[in-house]
């Protein structure tokens, strides 16, 4: 079995992508990282460079610049490098994860291989607790189409494992059409699309957030800090994330039980795949800062930290991301 890492990144997200491979390796993690060029001005990092094989879109099959095409006709709030990550599935790989780059790997990423045996996808996130929200216009409507409970199977596309079959191609493909057939429910970004291919084509999903293995939630702004952080690690106390309990809440008395009966490993020593900081933009440092910075030296890490504080202190950052929402509006 041929097995690997997937990123894709350009200059522009170089030093996430940099860090990202520095805790990937210290975490002791030594599978053959892929990068693919997202587009633009590419990377010229040495220390990216030295891990991995980069690799173009120009890399892969004619039938892959074809399905790419076809992803794109209806995803449009997607920029085309976002598209990237779905050339994996045309690489001489059996298995491979494929990762966003605003990501720190807190563990062996190898260790997710020993999950994958009986399954197509793994993942390990709490996005299911979202209820659709990010993934759909109408969200009621997905359990109207494809039954209870299809919600509950979302994925966040920034961080999963594949196990590759001919079938996936096809199942994609068919999403695509599906978007073309409902476009009024879902937003047109990969996330939503993954999510439908896997129920269109039934795919076996394991999500290691969920009983009874309950990993802790991998999104940063579930924890208020580093110190949280490392406390939920250790199983100081049960932590479940805000977008957890307001899920939970939703449940009726009965499927409470079910879950916690479900629930058969306790949370103490709970394992956490990686911390994933999904976008900056609110004012104040977040917890993922610390990690964000942890390949570089010291006096770079306190500049870094301080251009945060200043970006936000004069809405900076919050300025730059509106722009970026009506870009990518107006570019659709």
């Amino acid at each position: 079995m041929k097995k690997g890492i997937v990123l894709v990144a350009n200059l522009k997200s170089q030093w996430y992508c940099e860090n990202l491979i520095f805790s990937i390796r210290k975490s002791g993690c030594r599978l053959p990282i892929r990068l693919i060029h997202f587009g633009g001005a590419p990377i010229n990092s040495k220390k990216i460079l030295d891990e991995v094989e980069f690799m173009t879109v120009d890399d892969f099959p004619e039938e892959a610049k074809v399905f790419i095409a076809n992803l794109r006709s209806v995803l449009t709030d997607c920029p085309m490098g976002f598209l990237y990550r779905f050339l994996a599935w045309f690489s001489d790989w059996d298995e491979f994860i494929y990762s966003d780059n605003d990501i720190v790997a807190l563990m062996n990423w190898e260790r997710l291989f020993d999950y994958a045996e009986g399954y197509d996808l793994v993942h390990a996130d709490e996005e299911y607790t979202t209820q659709g929200i990010f993934n759909y216009l109408i969200p009621n409507k997905i359990e109207e189409l494809f039954g209870k409970g299809s919600l509950s199977t979302a994925i966040t596309a920034g961080h999963i494992l594949i196990k590759k079959n001919p079938k996936m191609i096809a199942d994609m493909n068919a999403a695509v059409e599906w978007f073309k057939q409902y476009p009024e429910i879902p937003k047109k970004h990969d996330q939503s699309l993954l999510h439908i291919a896997t129920q269109l084509g039934e795919w076996k999903l394991l999500n290691l957030c969920k009983p009874p293995y309950n990993w802790l939630s991998s999104w940063s702004g579930d924890y208020k800090n580093s110190l949280d952080l490392i406390q939920a690690i250790q199983g100081n106390e049960e932590r479940r994330s805000i977008s957890f309990r307001s899920w939970y809440a939703t449940l009726s008395d009965e499927n409470k039980k079910q879950y916690e009966k479900q629930s058969l490993k306790e949370y103490k020593n709970a394992s956490i795949s990686h911390l994933h900081y999904s976008g900056r933009g609110r004012l104040g440092s977040e917890p993922i800062d610390d990690l964000m910075f942890s390949s570089q030296t010291d006096e770079n890490r306190m500049m870094g930290f301080f251009k945060i504080q200043l970006a936000d202190m004069f809405y900076i950052t919050f300025m730059k991301n509106q722009f970026k929402r009506v870009k990518r509006y107006l570019n659709r």
